[in-house]
């Protein structure tokens, strides 16, 4: 992926004015899995942007040990039918999604199938 659009999407996530606790949740997680999917340090953000390739420094198989970890909480919360919950980490999950969707659409998509049949 180019550096350039990877810093545009990081930043864009950054300088967000957080109105709800939802955009924030929606936000920590997207900005937290790309930047470690490419490695990007906090100070990137502060200097201007070189366009270069920049490499996925996350193997898929780690990125699918944390969307499992995900759908663990998620199915954690399930068993105590909390409804409030069930959604807020259902959420979470489809945060997830949407942010591997950004540089991996084909693992993106394995973990939507995957949420269709773990999730009511």
């Amino acid at each position: 992926m180019r550096n350039k659009k990877l810093m545009e999407k990081v930043i864009d996530l950054d300088t967000q004015v957080l109105q709800t606790r939802e955009q924030s949740v929606r936000v920590m997680i997207q900005i937290a899995i790309i930047k470690k999917a490419f490695g990007v340090k906090n100070d990137e953000t502060n200097k201007p942007v070189r366009d270069y390739e920049r490499e996925v420094i996350l193997s898929d198989d780690e990125i699918r040990r944390q969307f499992n970890s995900e759908l663990e909480f998620l199915n954690r919360v399930n068993e105590k039918n909390d409804f409030e919950k069930i959604r807020e980490f259902k959420n979470r999950v489809y945060y997830f999604v949407d942010a591997v969707r950004f540089f991996n659409t084909t693992l993106a998509d394995e973990f939507e199938k995957k949420i269709s049949v773990k999730t009511p």
